[in-house]
Parts: structure tokens; sequence; C-alpha cells
């Protein structure tokens, strides 16, 4: 005589829901590190930007020149989550794309002749506006 074996209708369900719970706990966790992986991807594409428009206001005397393409800055690039950068008179503007999609990053040098650099600030907006990936941004773009 055979014995069947197997799990039943309950047990079934008892571990569906437990992959369930853990699915609805993990999911946002997941998203969270993607969207810190894209800033940083995001951060490691403007540091050349930035770099440039320092040398470029040094070379130059002014930001007036520091553009897209001109003494020393280079033209846009993309990257998997970057769709364009553009830089005008030294403010770089940088346009997510994938997991940044809503995101638009700026950043605004300003000329400091009492020390002699520049000082720079950053303005993250996401549209349609998303608080957590604000804060996110701001947390990366540090100055």
């Amino acid at each position: 005589m055979h014995r069947q074996s197997g799990f039943t209708l309950f047990e079934l369900m008892i571990a569906i829901v437990v992959i369930a719970i853990l699915t609805a706990i993990g999911l946002p966790a997941y998203q969270s590190y993607v969207k810190k992986a894209a800033l940083t991807d995001m951060l490691q594409s403007m540091t050349a930007y930035k770099t440039a428009i320092e040398i470029c206001v040094i070379e130059q005397g002014s930001l007036n020149e520091c553009n897209s393409g001109a003494n020393g800055v280079p033209t846009t690039r993309t990257t998997n989550y970057v769709a364009s950068i553009s830089v005008n008179k030294g403010v770089i503007t940088i346009v997510g794309k994938s997991a940044l999609s809503s995101l638009t990053t700026t950043l605004t040098p300003k000329l400091n002749t009492s020390l002699g650099n520049v000082d720079w600030s950053r303005t993250c907006v996401s549209n349609p506006v998303d608080a957590n990936l604000n804060k996110a941004c701001e947390d990366v773009f540090k100055f």
C-alpha cells in the first residue's frame, strides 16, 4: 500500500503569506539601495565637471566662459542613471534617468574672492515630488 505524502493546503497558504510579508519588507529597502547607488553614479559623473569648472575659473577669472564644450569643460555625458549633464556659466545641471528619471540636480558655483576658491551649493528637485529621493540626493551631494 502506498502512502501519499505532501503539503496540506493550510501549510501552502502559510508559506505564501510568509513569502508575501518578506517581499513587502524587502522590496522598499532594495529600491532604496538602488536609488543610492544611482545617486553615487550621478555624483561620480559630476566630479569631472566640477573640477573642470574650478580650473576654468582660475584660467578665465570668472564663471561666464565656463560652458559645456568650452575652456576645458566636457560636453554632455550619459551613464546608466544620467540622461544628460549640461554646464552654463559654471552651473551644472544633471538630469537623471532610469531609477532617477524624476530627478534633476543643479550645482551652482559661487566665487569666494576672500579665500580664492569656488563654493558650491546644490538643489535636488524631483517631479513628481519624492521627498525620500530629494533627501537621499541632498545626503549624497554634500558640499
